[in-house]
């Protein structure tokens, strides 16, 4: 195919999409303001009490919607619980190191676990960081269209793109467990993180019925 001819193809192909997009603009799930608020405060063993991010932080994250709350169960275990949503030509949070490396938290390890729910297994990470002798684990995993819950970032953008072809809808939202490391060490916060996260999960599909 001579030069110019590939360069005739690629502009018609640009102005096709173009055109496209102008006559289909993306669809926007019709999620009310706040509409993560809808998340349970009281689920099984745990009751919660929302907290705010700073204007700094939610600045940055530049969100169509976030939650975050602290739950304490019957056993005085406590979990901080947050969820950052995106919609349509977002690419969703970045990877937590960075923030917490911004913070002044060093990763001390990481890893993946299996979180156990009714529409099948899958992994989700987990870090242990350290900051002036304290100790966290945060439990974190994208969520998107089609009830697609994975570690893997790059599974997670491929779906969104799958999903803004095929119903010219795109959502992704960022799920994260975090529990300070206390006398059990590592082993036990990342125990109650598990359990937090699986006893969620049936909560978090209920939030985005509409892009499925």
């Amino acid at each position: 195919m001579k030069t110019s001819t590939r360069v005739a193809v690629v502009l018609i192909l640009l102005v096709a999409t173009a055109l496209y997009v102008r006559l289909n603009p993306p669809r926007r799930l019709t999620l009310g303001p706040e509409a993560l608020t809808a998340f349970p405060v009281e689920f099984d063993s745990w009751q919660g009490a929302d907290l705010e991010f700073s204007d700094v932080v939610a600045e940055e994250l530049a969100a169509d919607d976030t939650l975050a709350r602290r739950y304490v169960d019957e056993q005085g275990n406590s979990v901080w619980f947050v969820i950052i949503f995106h919609q349509n030509e977002r690419y969703g949070a970045h990877e937590p190191v960075v923030c917490y490396r911004a913070q002044g938290w060093g990763v001390v390890d990481q890893g993946l676990t299996s979180l156990s729910r009714q529409g099948g297994d899958f992994d989700a990470n987990w870090l242990l960081i350290e900051t002036r002798g304290q100790k966290r684990v945060a439990l974190y995993w994208w969520y998107t269209a089609g009830d697609l819950a994975t570690a893997d970032r790059d599974k997670f953008m491929a779906r969104m793109a799958t999903a803004g072809v095929r119903s010219n809808v795109t959502f992704g939202a960022f799920i994260r467990v975090s529990v300070a490391v206390g006398e059990g060490g590592f082993d036990e916060a990342l125990s109650t993180a598990r359990l937090f996260a699986e006893e969620a999960l049936p909560h978090i599909p209920e939030l985005f019925a509409e892009g499925e």
